[in-house]
């Protein structure tokens, strides 16, 4: 389902070659709520803006000098050719709102426009084109898994890209070697380089052995490449410890929230069950105040680490 916190995170990019009208139109937009504007008055960018940052609504004049609003659309129309970006046209123009929805607009606004009129067209189309999205992206979700389950994917799914994307090109370069060096098409050219090298190395083949046996430049090569190869996959390891840190900590918060939830409902169940007169099982392990206590996760730390402590002076 699409909330209000899923429209105001929409990305909305606003074009105009006057500076006022996007001034206004930027603090409307973020006095509403909106936290992902991009503007610009040079309208030979907005393709290559929409090409990387693919927002879900355009606000777009018409009479701009160079490039109308119209050039705009078409050159959207080649970026995409199965789905055109929702564009709201502002234009002071009645002759232009026609032929700006035949060019693919969705709605336009009339100036000088009318604040709550932008606010509530943007609104509106930013729903119905979340909520389009929404069903593109679950038509061909598994029926055996909940909204839940699959919202869940696709939020891990974005996070592991997100940490893709912030690496920087040394990290990348490792990692890619790391890949390399661990698949099966390194092990192949290896063996075939191995097979060249000795027969050439024979002299059968009337090529004079250049590594004669047993080999030592070979022998070099390849221990420096081993020193190569360590050193890209420690780094590959560094970089896999800190995301591991990081969703460990993750966890641990998230461990931590939910602790502290149960605790508060089991206390709460604990009051109701004492008020309508309800007794526990008495054949139960688990006492009242076992249930509805607080765990602190350092006494647990404490507690294990003690009674590790104490296994170990057992075992001496």
């Amino acid at each position: 389902m699409i909330n209000s916190a899923d429209i105001l995170k929409a990305g909305i990019l606003i074009i105009d070659d006057e500076e006022p009208n996007v001034i206004l139109l930027e603090r409307t937009l973020h006095n509403a709520g909106y936290t992902s504007i991009t503007s610009t008055m040079n309208p030979q960018k907005v393709c290559e803006l929409y090409r990387i940052n693919r927002y879900d609504l355009i606000l777009l004049d018409i009479r701009m000098p160079g490039m109308d609003g119209f050039q705009v659309m078409e050159g959207l129309k080649k970026i995409d050719t199965d789905f055109f970006p929702p564009v709201l046209v502002i234009t002071a123009e009645p002759g232009h709102k026609e032929r700006a929805l035949q060019a693919g607009a969705k709605d336009f606004v009339s100036k000088p426009f009318e604040l709550v009129e932008v606010l509530t067209r943007v609104h509106n189309m930013l729903e119905a084109q979340l909520l389009r999205k929404e069903i593109e992206e679950h038509k061909e979700d598994n029926p055996a898994l909940s909204n839940v389950i699959q919202r869940n994917i696709r939020k891990i799914i974005n996070v592991r890209r997100k940490a893709a994307s912030e690496q920087s090109l040394q990290d990348r370069i490792a990692n890619a070697m790391t890949a390399y060096s661990g698949s099966m098409m390194f092990f192949y050219v290896h063996i075939v380089w191995f097979l060249v090298w000795f027969i050439l190395n024979t002299g059968h083949l009337g090529v004079v052995p250049f590594d004669p046996y047993p080999y030592g430049f070979l022998t070099m090569v390849v221990s420096l490449e081993a020193i190569f190869l360590a050193t890209f996959v420690l780094i590959s390891q560094n970089l896999l410890a800190r995301e591991a840190e990081r969703l460990t900590d993750l966890g641990l918060q998230t461990g931590l929230l939910t602790e502290h939830e149960l605790t508060r409902v089991l206390q709460m169940l604990h009051d109701i069950q004492q008020k309508i007169g309800i007794s526990n099982d008495n054949d139960s392990n688990l006492a009242d105040a076992d249930l509805v206590m607080e765990t602190r996760p350092e006494d647990v730390l404490a507690e294990i680490e003690r009674l590790e402590r104490r296994a170990l002076k057992r075992t001496r």
